[in-house]
C-alpha cells in the first residue's frame, strides 16, 4: 500500500506495480489539488548537483527513468533545456556544482564573466559573475510526472482510492493497520509518501526526525520578448548573489511549446522559509509578488513584464535537508519516504525504486544509504 500519491507516491505505485505487485493507493485530496508539493507546472532539474556529490549517481539513474516513462507512456516529463547556475567566484553554490561534476563526470560549460553576457543577453548579472552550463539538464513537469505513473501503475493492476484521508498506521514488523475515515485496511507493507503531513502519520519519526512544512511561493512574468523567455533561446537558470536579494537563491524557469498551467516565466525562490500548518489555505501576499518583481528587475529588466500569477507549494523540510527514504526501526512494514526539503522531485524515478526496494525485499542495491534514519543515531551520539 501507498499513503500519499503526490510526485513520490505516484512514482512508488508504479514502482511496484511495475514488479507485478497489485497495490492499493490512497490519498486524502482529488487528483489535480494544490494542497501539496507536487504543483505549478516544472522543476529545475540537473546533475551537477551542488547539495551533495552523492545524490548524482542518483540523478543518473532518475534522468533515464524519466525517459523509460516517457517511452513507455507516450508523456513527456523531462525536458533538456539546459541549466544555468550563475554566481560570483566565492560561490559555493557553484563551486559545489563544479566539484560533483568533476567527481561524476558530468558534462558542463565553466563560462566566464564576458562569454556569460554574450551567450545569455536577457540577464543584466554584475560584473565578475561566471556561469556554470549543464547542458544536459533542464526541467521535469510534475502534473505530467503523477499522470504518466498513476497512468501506467493502473494499467498494470494498481487501485487508486481519493479521496480517503488516513488518521494513522499502527504496524509491526509483519504487516500494519491502516486507519482511515472510511475504516481500516491490512497492509503486508506501507510506503508513507504524505509529504508536509507525514509527521502526523508517523508520530515516533516526527520525535527523533521533525520533519517541518514550510510554505514556499512561485510568481509566474509576463515576457516583454517571446523568444528571449522561450526554452529556444533560454536554458532553466539559478542565481546565487550571495545574498543580495536575500537568504536563498532565486531561479526560473522559461516558456516551452505545450507549456500548460500558468502562462509566462516561472520564478521562484529557494531559501529558509517559516513553519506553516499544511492544512491552513494560503494566498500569496501581495508583498511577496512585488519583491519579486523588484528582484527580477534586477536581473532580467529588458525581458520580462508584470507579474501574472501566483501560487504557493510545500516544502517539507528535514533536519539536514536532505531526504530520509528507509524503514521504520521496530515497524520494518513502514517505509517512509519524505522530507525532500524542496529539491526532490526530479529524484522520482528513482525514489519510487529504493522505496519498492525496501517495502518488497527490506534492502536496496541502490547508493541510498546515505539518506536513511541511521544518520540522525550518529548525530545524536556526537
Amino acid at each position: 500500500m501507498v499513503v500519499g500519491l503526490g510526485g513520490m507516491g505516484a512514482a512508488v505505485l508504479e514502482a511496484l506495480a511495475r514488479r507485478g505487485v497489485r497495490p492499493l493507493g490512497l490519498d486524502r485530496f482529488r487528483a489535480g489539488h494544490l494542497s501539496g508539493s507536487s504543483h505549478g507546472g516544472s522543476r529545475v532539474a540537473r546533475q551537477a548537483y551542488f547539495e551533495h556529490p552523492d545524490y548524482v549517481p542518483l540523478l543518473k539513474w532518475a534522468f533515464e527513468g524519466w525517459d523509460r516513462l516517457e517511452a513507455e507512456t507516450g508523456i513527456r516529463c523531462l525536458h533538456r533545456i539546459g541549466v544555468l547556475l550563475a554566481g560570483g567566484v566565492d560561490s559555493m553554490l557553484l563551486k559545489a556544482s563544479l566539484a560533483s561534476a568533476r567527481e561524476h563526470g558530468i558534462p558542463i560549460e565553466s563560462i566566464d564573466s564576458s562569454e556569460l553576457r554574450r551567450r545569455f543577453p536577457q540577464f543584466r548579472l554584475p560584473d565578475g559573475m561566471f556561469g556554470v552550463f549543464e547542458p544536459g539538464a533542464g526541467f521535469v513537469r510534475p502534473e505530467a510526472g503523477i499522470d504518466a505513473n498513476l497512468e501506467f501503475a493502473v494499467n498494470r493492476g494498481a487501485e487508486i482510492r481519493r479521496p480517503v484521508e488516513v488518521l494513522g498506521i499502527d504496524a509491526d514488523d509483519d504487516g500494519a493497520v491502516i486507519r482511515t475515515d472510511q475504516g481500516d485496511i491490512r497492509a503486508e507493507r506501507v510506503v508513507v509518501t504524505a509529504g508536509a503531513w507525514t509527521s502526523r502519520l508517523l508520530r515516533e519519526l516526527d520525535s527523533s526526525v521533525p520533519l517541518i512544512p514550510q510554505r514556499k511561493e512561485m510568481v509566474w512574468f509576463a515576457n516583454r520578448g517571446q523568444a528571449a523567455c522561450s526554452s529556444a533561446g533560454m536554458p532553466a537558470w539559478l542565481v546565487d548573489d550571495q545574498g543580495a536579494c536575500g537568504d536563498g537563491v532565486y531561479y526560473g524557469v522559461p516558456t516551452w511549446a505545450g507549456q500548460t498551467g500558468h502562462r509566462g516565466m516561472k520564478v521562484g525562490f529557494h531559501g529558509p522559509g517559516v513553519p506553516v500548518d499544511p492544512d491552513l489555505k494560503h494566498v500569496v501576499p501581495q508583498e511577496i509578488v512585488d519583491r519579486f518583481s523588484r528582484d527580477m528587475k534586477r536581473y532580467l529588466p529588458e525581458v520580462l513584464g508584470e507579474p501574472i500569477a501566483a501560487q504557493s507549494c510545500l516544502y517539507t523540510m528535514s533536519p539536514d535537508e536532505h531526504f530520509v527514504i528507509d524503514r521504520l526501526p521496530g515497524r520494518a512494514a513502514v517505509v517512509v519516504a519524505a522530507g525532500f526539503s524542496g529539491h526532490g522531485y526530479k529524484f522520482a524515478p528513482v525514489v519510487g525504486e529504493i522505496a519498492a526496494d525496501l517495502a518488497m525485499e527490506g534492502r536496496s542495491s541502490l547508493p541510498a544509504g546515505f539518506l536513511g534514519l541511521s544518520r540522525f543515531e550518529a548525530e545524536g551520539e556526537s
